[in-house]
């Protein structure tokens, strides 16, 4: 049997995947990764003890899925996207990593955006993203002003992948999906030198940035140091690999003009597939490239089930079961629950750092509205479930696209009740896709590519995805959720400036 092995680095745990030829999962391995954090904004991960549990994790899941590393055919990689990743002239780390969710440099944004009140506009109109300020550009300005004569001995800017990648095989790269939300060029996916303009950024900056390649391609292989470290077989190929989004796009099939597919978990993603870079709604959402040659026109609720995990914990007092476990025996009452009778508005942005679509404010806060004396935890857990299919709505409507399905996946995807409330919310089928951790299978998609054993992304998927389940939406629902739908957004509305 052969198998492709993926790595998926995500913020705080690192998994490593096993698939068969089929993309069937064979075993997975996980570790957590502690990220250094303070009041102030920092976001950060030591690199070489971030490489360390990553190859131990690499090792123990070839040892505990008991298969011979000769039999792997070709790795994948992906993991959390831009910050800074920086080595020295030694090519060794000279600082700690600067994550994605870093937000020192918001500072540096409130000094540019007094000399230039449009600075987040114009900046959107090139890369089509909101700004984050943990992406690449914007980290580099903070390190310009606080930390210069560390900037100055940085030979090179990776992103996590590239750092696991280069641990691997000894080759330094960047990839296109990446290289486009540094902030960039959006359009020519590469770096802007007006955004460059725009941060007062020095050109020569340029210089610290390694070739780009395609994610499909070979990045490497692994080297005899690295094989002692992993228990890989030296000489198994490396993909270039992309970053989580792409990458779980194309694990999921969204690949052809047009598809929809919302990613809810933590946080929330909902993406429409264009063949054209897709700048609408203005001054909202994010843009990301995908490796087959389109776009990710994405709209983000930056908070997903962490609303039914805070209802959860305030409303229901077993401790003896994990939250996952609870919600799914509390979801079983509501099969005889009468959804049109709850009236209660649940706005789902339960989190520190607002909201940037399909609107954006920084400001903004969950809120219940609509209690009255006889409603009980059940009530407002359903109405949390109802709020976050309302947001989803929400975003979809702010793109102005038909959409005839949605691909859902990650943990609500598992849900006994989600999957037919976002249907009956939307109007639209919610399909459920074959398989599991979608971004590692993304990842092993592209490497099976980069070794040419599918001719391309499209053909790799369309002969790998199928879909599990469909859920269609109720009839009887359509003018509850329409009515409670422009409830919603009066009150999302009415609220904006006093949040």
């Amino acid at each position: 049997m052969k198998y492709y092995l993926s790595i998926d680095a995500g913020t705080s745990i690192i998994k490593t995947v096993l698939f068969n030829k089929n993309f069937e999962l064979i075993f997975i391995s996980s570790v957590k990764n502690k990220v250094i954090t303070d009041e102030y904004g920092k976001s950060e991960i030591e690199m070489n003890k971030f490489w360390s549990l990553t190859s131990k994790c690499i090792k123990s899941c070839i040892l505990n899925a008991k298969v011979n590393p000769l039999n792997i055919e070709a790795i994948g990689i992906t993991g959390n996207m831009v910050g800074a990743w920086p080595l020295d002239k030694a090519n060794k780390p000279i600082r700690n990593a600067i994550l994605w969710n870093d937000t020192r440099s918001e500072k540096v944004f409130n000094y540019l955006k007094k000399r230039n009140k449009k600075i987040f506009e114009n900046i959107f109109n090139i890369s089509g993203s909101v700004v984050q300020y943990g992406c690449t550009l914007p980290i580099i300005k903070w390190l310009e002003i606080n930390e210069n004569k560390v900037l100055k001995k940085i030979k090179y800017f990776l992103t996590c992948k590239d750092w696991i990648r280069f641990k691997l095989t000894n080759n330094i790269y960047n990839d296109l999906t990446e290289r486009s939300v540094s902030p960039g060029d959006i359009k020519k996916v590469r770096f802007s030198l007006k955004i460059f303009n725009l941060l007062k950024l020095n050109n020569k900056y340029l210089e610290k940035f390694p070739e780009a390649k395609h994610s499909y391609e070979i990045g490497g292989y692994v080297t005899k140091n690295a094989s002692k470290q992993t228990g890989l077989e030296v000489g198994t190929p490396v993909a270039i690999g992309a970053g989580d989004v792409p990458s779980t796009a194309i694990g999921l099939g969204a690949i052809k003009k047009g598809i929809c597919s919302s990613i809810v978990g933590t946080t929330c993603h909902n993406f429409y597939v264009s063949e054209k870079p897709f700048f609408k709604p203005k001054n909202s959402g994010l843009l990301f490239y995908s490796p087959n040659n389109q776009w990710l026109r994405t709209m983000i609720n930056v908070a997903g089930t962490i609303n039914f995990d805070w209802v959860v914990n305030n409303f229901y007092n077993d401790k003896s079961l994990s939250n996952s476990n609870l919600l799914s025996k509390i979801e079983k009452k509501f099969n005889n629950y009468s959804t049109i009778k709850n009236n209660i508005i649940f706005l789902p942005y339960l989190n520190y750092g607002g909201t940037i679509s399909p609107f954006f404010n920084l400001n903004t806060k969950a809120e219940i509205f609509g209690l009255l004396p006889h409603h009980k935890g059940d009530d407002i857990l359903f109405a949390s479930y109802q709020g976050l299919c309302l947001s989803i709505k929400d975003c979809y409507d702010a793109l102005d696209v038909k959409i005839k399905n949605i691909l859902l996946s990650g943990g609500a995807s598992k849900s006994i009740i989600f999957p037919q409330i976002l249907a009956d919310v939307l109007g639209v089928k919610i399909q459920i896709p074959e398989g599991e951790e979608f971004g590692a299978r993304g990842a092993a998609y592209l490497a099976s590519v980069s070794i040419n054993k599918y001719s391309s992304i499209f053909d790799v998927v369309n002969r790998n995805n199928k879909i599990k389940k469909t859920f269609y939406p109720n009839i009887k629902y359509k003018k509850y959720y329409f009515d409670k739908f422009n409830k919603y957004i009066k009150l999302r509305k009415s609220l904006f400036d006093i949040w």
